[in-house]
């Protein structure tokens, strides 16, 4: 017998003891795997999902044919986008090449990012045997040479820009913009609690003749009261004027304005979205009659933004995953991550900014819902992401295993905002009062510069 075990025998220790410290920790890692499980199942339970939310399935073919195939072009890349029916067709991209069509590609939905010109066309293939048919043909020309890139920066220290006191004591998700006035508005989450998510069902209103507002907007009444959850409205105004208001969470509601003051016409645009914790929608023009709605999402089991695309903004069709997580991601709730997608363009370099909030285990959940947030400088965790083209930012695996990881900013579901009278650029924070660290429920507001990368 060893000294070692000698000693074990003599004082009662030997293998039933490490069994008994194998059985606790194997009883708290089930304990751990079980409330995973139970939570994400509880989450996931009412979010429904049906590719044709937006597109009933009678009027997918009708509309293949109106629109055919659309083209945005940018430096290096080209884009293909057409209505589809993943449920019942996938797709053959084609390019001439002399006298020929040769394969390039496959694809399940209506996208199709292309490097090379040409003429290219999209073929869909039934998948209960019927013929081949052509979706439609289209000359491609990717722009030459390749965007700069810049890294955007706060330049200045952050400045309050409006907290409301009549209709609610917070901002978090918001939106800005001019109205067919000239005064900008600003449209954000609040209720008259310190952030309580499940009383916010309405928007506060700012109001200011400048922007940045030197004393701060003024209030004015609540839009988009409907009775249920309205959260991170987003507005865009139309080539012809028009406003277009857009929230969540879990379906996507849709409004209408002739001035950007007065809203009607309120609809669920998109019922049930392809995939689960559907939030923060955000939507950006790529080309006449045609735009690209990036919103929050969950896959299996990681966080990522997904995006939608639409020729009309009244039927949406998700197209892809634009930024997805992987191993060596920090966080990835079980209702998602990837918070308050947004994008810009600038000088032909595309930008994605998303807070990254809400850590993976199950128990963060149920801390947010007693307005505990153990770490709160992660409240204020903006990543930005960077690409060439506006439907691809890659992988994010963690700091410094991400190639497409461009910076870091402290700011809380961040909106960046382009003055056009004087192009000059600003960023916003906001947040719940219980666990925003830059502001105390305000919006806050400060000046951005784009430096160029070294």
């Amino acid at each position: 017998m060893s000294h070692v075990e000698y000693l074990m025998a003599g004082t009662g220790m030997g293998m039933g003891f490490l069994t008994a410290v194998q059985y606790v920790l194997l009883a708290l890692f089930v304990l751990w795997l079980l409330g995973e499980v139970v939570i994400r199942l509880y989450l996931e339970r009412p979010l429904r999902t049906d590719f044709y939310s937006s597109l009933p399935r009678l009027a997918v073919h009708p509309r293949q044919e109106e629109v055919g195939i659309r083209v945005v072009t940018g430096l290096g890349w080209a884009h293909l986008g057409w209505i589809a029916d993943p449920a019942a067709e996938t797709y053959r991209i084609e390019r001439q090449a002399g006298g020929s069509w040769d394969e390039v590609g496959q694809a399940r939905f209506g996208s199709f990012l292309a490097r090379q010109a040409g003429v290219y066309r999209v073929m869909a293939q039934s998948r209960d045997g019927a013929p081949t048919r052509v979706i439609g043909e289209a000359s491609v020309q990717p722009g030459s040479g390749s965007a700069p890139l810049y890294v955007p920066r706060p330049d200045g220290p952050w400045q309050p820009l409006f907290r409301p006191q009549a209709h609610g004591y917070y901002i978090n998700d918001h939106t800005l913009y001019q109205d067919a006035a000239g005064q900008w508005r600003l449209v954000g989450i609040t209720s008259k609690t310190e952030g309580n998510f499940d009383a916010e069902k309405y928007f506060a209103v700012g109001v200011s003749d400048e922007f940045p507002a030197p004393g701060g907007m003024r209030e004015v009444e609540p839009v988009a009261d409907h009775g249920e959850l309205a959260w991170a409205p987003h507005v865009i105004t139309a080539a012809d004027q028009s406003y277009h208001m857009f929230w969540s969470p879990h379906r996507l509601h849709y409004a209408v304005s002739s001035d950007g003051i007065v809203w009607r016409d309120h609809r669920v645009a998109m019922e049930a979205p392809f995939h689960r914790f559907f939030r923060d929608p955000m939507v950006l023009q790529v080309a006449p009659g045609q735009w690209l709605l990036y919103a929050t999402a969950r896959g299996r089991y990681f966080s990522q933004v997904d995006v939608y695309q639409s020729f009309d903004l009244q039927s949406w069709q998700y197209i892809g995953t634009p930024l997805r997580c992987g191993l060596g991601s920090e966080r990835n709730s079980p209702f998602a991550s990837t918070e308050s997608p947004f994008v810009i363009c600038y000088r032909s370099r595309y930008y994605l900014s998303i807070t990254y909030n809400n850590d993976s285990p199950f128990w963060a959940g149920i801390l947010v819902s007693l307005r505990v947030w153990p770490d709160r400088a992660s409240y204020n965790d903006t990543l930005i992401f960077q690409a060439d083209n506006p439907y691809d930012f890659g992988v994010y695996r963690g700091r410094g295993r991400s190639l497409s990881l461009l910076t870091r900013l402290q700011a809380h579901a961040a909106e960046y905002v382009q003055h056009p009278q004087r192009d000059a650029w600003y960023v916003t924070t906001a947040g719940w009062p219980w666990a925003a660290t830059l502001t105390s429920g305000e919006v806050a507001v400060a000046p951005l510069r784009w430096d160029p990368a070294a």
